[in-house]
């Protein structure tokens, strides 16, 4: 029962239920507006079309869908009254308006409306029946009445789509996670087994998905009273891609040094003493981004991946000490950067501060045990 209840709940508040349900009243209100226009009741069917090829999520998003639709009628409008002139009704004015229609749906501005531009023209010119200019007012004014319902509507109670945000980070975050710590196991030469590396693109779909539902989000909370109130809920999540965004891009540099060889050598192939504390700092990067947050005013697990790459670093020192090669000693170099960038890029620096060298590292170590 309590699944049942959960199910429910969670269909009620789905997103695309809320732009449902706003679309039918905004098209039913636009269909008895557009009835009692006179002289374009034959024509009324355009405003419905209009609120429904107008709903978007995001309140500010349907008033460019709309300036930008009505453009493009107007634009192919136009080009169905020049053939008309030109050329009269016939197979000639139909391929003109096709023709210039498609070329000047190109216009990078229209966007997603372009479509519109030859699909108007040729409703000019086959439906006008002589009256191309009536035609084209009644097509763009009620279409622009059906889309001015959506707006008023949607501004009622405007989306502010927090949860699918946060289910996109969510499965970003673990997609990131699991990533990293398959490399870990990748590198680690004490695994009991070998373990493929993830191929690079894995992280690219909850990628282009988080940043999707966070634009959209961040579409949506403009010119909106929730978002106003809730500032910081929305600042919040933008952040926290911002951190995933770049840690992610950061571990895909990471993973290409494991396929290339920059300096005839791999991370693959680096020497044992090097491979584990390596994968060790991987593991706490991987433990730092399940649990880190920009919000967060407490170091958490950033001290320990910290000590991590200083453990690398130290290790890289031993190395070199022992007279190991220039080659290695540069691919790990960039591997200990990227690493801490990817936990910088994790932590907020006005409430966490991380070490700005690995001797600052261990002194703080130090001082900890001490305590």
């Amino acid at each position: 029962m309590r699944t049942d209840r959960g199910t429910v709940r969670r269909l009620l508040r789905h997103p695309r239920l809320d732009m449902a349900v706003k679309a039918a009243i905004a098209a039913t209100v636009a269909w008895l507006l557009a009835l009692q226009v006179p002289g374009v009741r034959e024509y009324a069917f355009y405003a419905p079309f209009g609120a429904v090829a107008t709903t978007y999520s995001a309140v500010v998003q349907s008033v460019s869908a709309t300036v930008r639709t009505v453009a493009a009628i107007l634009l192919g409008a136009a080009v169905g009254v020049l053939a008309d002139l030109l050329l009269g009704p016939g197979v000639a004015a139909i391929a003109l308006v096709v023709g210039l229609g498609m070329l000047l749906a190109g216009v990078p501005w229209l966007g997603d409306s372009r479509s519109y531009v030859p699909v108007a023209g040729m409703f000019v010119l086959l439906i006008g029946h002589g009256q191309e200019l009536g035609y084209a007012a009644s097509y763009a004014g009620l279409f622009l009445l059906g889309a001015a319902c959506t707006v008023v509507v949607s501004a009622i109670r405007p989306a502010l789509p927090l949860e699918r945000a946060d289910r996109a980070l969510d499965a970003l975050r673990e997609a990131s996670v699991q990533h990293l710590g398959l490399l870990a196991a990748a590198l680690d030469p004490d695994a009991d087994e070998d373990v493929d590396v993830p191929p690079r693109e894995r992280l690219s779909e909850p990628l282009a998905r988080a940043r999707a539902e966070v634009d959209e989000l961040r579409q949506a909370a403009r010119v909106n009273p929730r978002a106003r109130r809730r500032p910081a809920d929305v600042a919040r999540r933008v952040d926290d891609f911002g951190a995933l965004q770049r840690a992610v891009l950061l571990v895909d540099d990471l993973q290409a040094m494991g396929e290339d060889e920059p300096w005839g050598t791999s991370v693959r192939r680096l020497p044992q003493e090097l491979r584990r504390p390596m994968a060790a700092a991987l593991r706490e990067l991987a433990a730092t981004t399940a649990q880190a947050a920009t919000a967060d005013s407490e170091p958490g697990r950033r001290r320990s991946a910290d000590r991590a790459v200083v453990a690398l670093v130290a290790a890289l020192r031993r190395y070199d000490a022992d007279g190991g090669s220039d080659a290695v000693a540069l691919v790990v170099s960039t591997v200990v950067t990227t690493l801490r960038r990817s936990l910088s890029a994790l932590t907020p620096a006005e409430h966490i501060r991380l070490s700005s060298s690995p001797a600052e590292a261990l002194e703080d170590d130090g001082r900890a045990d001490d305590r």
